[in-house]
Order: C-alpha cells, then structure tokens, then sequence
C-alpha cells in the first residue's frame, strides 16, 4: 500500500517496471504493454475464455460471447499491474485497461444495454474502498457508451480470495454468493471481471442475472489465468 500512495503522489514511473514515464504517458510505460502479449487478433482472448468455462462447467455455462485482453501469470509485470490495481489503491488502472478492453469489444460488433461489474462484498470494499471490476467497467462504458449498474447483483457471501483454490473448491466457495441487487437485470448483459481463472465467479454471477431479467450475459476480463 506503501508503494500504491507513493506513485499516487508521484506517478511519473511504471508500476511495472519502474522506469520513468515519457509526457502523455499514465501508469504503465509502452515497454510492458508490449510484454503483456495481448491475445491476437479479436477472437483469440475470447475464444481461450470460453473455453475455460466449458471445462470446468460444460456447455451450457459458456457464454455465447467473451473477450479477455492478456494472457495471465502468477509472476511477472502483468501481476505486478495487476496486483498495483487490486491491492495498492492504483484504481485508476482499472480505466486504462478498461478502455483497451472495451476497444476489443466494440470491434467485434456486439450490442449491450449495460455493463455490471462483479461486485465486492460490502466488507470487503470497505476495506478496500473500491472495486477494481467497476473501475475497469467504467473504462470500457466510455468506449461503448453504456451505463455501468452496480445494483443489479449483489454479492451476499464473503468468499476471500481465490488464489490457490482447486476448481473444486472455486465452484464451492462461490456458491450461492450472488443475489439479485435493487434494480431487475437489463436484458443484454456485458459481466465485467480482472482476472479469470476458472471462470467460477463469474459463472455463479451470470447465472443470477439470467434468472432476475437478462436474456444473455457475455463476459469480459482484463486477463485470464494460463496454467502453469
């Protein structure tokens, strides 16, 4: 957090790499963009997305539509941005990935009526202060143009992180963690979430909005974890 408040106060170097940033550069130098090794080509990122849902939940839990922007490591500069963005208060990284990922939705043509992010348990973004997934929605709404709605799930069980878990036990931490929120799902729903791994969060979310109002939910991430 220490590191988090000084770049906040002084945010001329990469929370990547740590090498100074050129003028009209924020938060991240081009040098790691390019390391992240973005998925090729628009389909790439979503298709590997989809593919992790229809192993660890079949067929029917895959989403007819996904993008997902990098491929995921648990070591190198893509964690440390991401973790910089979840865990040492640099929420304005979740935008700046936002609007790249929202550029890699609009290009494939789809329509939606809003974007909901995964939401935080209450304690948990009070802790925090914040949702990383609703300031990377946020990027993504000032592309496409859409509203980003917090109230239409909410997240009614404190799962705790869920780094380390088997798939199992993923399945089993997100159980039953989601209800629908104050106002009914919007009918074509973009999910927005940081980092998928198995895609159990984000499954357990969607099936929540397709029961309250949606009538498809596509899903969309920043990274998606490789195995390792």
């Amino acid at each position: 957090m220490i590191e988090g408040l000084r770049h906040i106060l002084y945010p001329e170097v990469c929370v990547a790499c740590r090498s100074l940033l050129q003028p009209g550069e924020a938060f991240i130098c081009p040098s790691c963009f390019t390391e992240f090794s973005q998925y090729p080509g628009t389909e790439a990122g979503g298709s590997a997305l989809r593919r992790v849902i229809r192993d660890h939940f079949g067929e029917e839990a895959a989403p007819a539509e996904a993008w997902s922007l990098y491929p995921y490591r648990h070591s190198g500069r893509l964690h440390d941005a991401m973790h910089a963005l979840k865990y040492e208060g640099i929420f304005h990284l979740g935008a700046l990935f936002g609007r790249r990922l929202g550029e890699l939705v609009r290009s494939g043509g789809a329509a939606f009526d809003a974007i909901v992010p995964v939401p935080l348990h209450s304690l948990k973004l009070i802790e925090r202060t914040y949702n990383q997934s609703h300031q990377i929605a946020e990027g993504i709404a000032a592309v496409l143009g859409i509203p980003v709605l917090d109230r239409v799930i909410v997240r009614q069980k404190s799962t705790g992180s869920q780094t380390g878990l088997s798939s199992a036990a993923r399945r089993k931490n997100v159980q039953d963690a989601f209800r629908p929120g104050r106002i009914a799902s919007p009918r074509r729903v973009l999910l927005v979430d940081d980092v998928v791994t198995t895609g159990a969060t984000m499954v357990s979310a969607a099936s929540v909005l397709l029961e309250n109002g949606a009538s498809s939910v596509a899903f969309a991430s920043v990274a998606l974890t490789e195995k390792e």
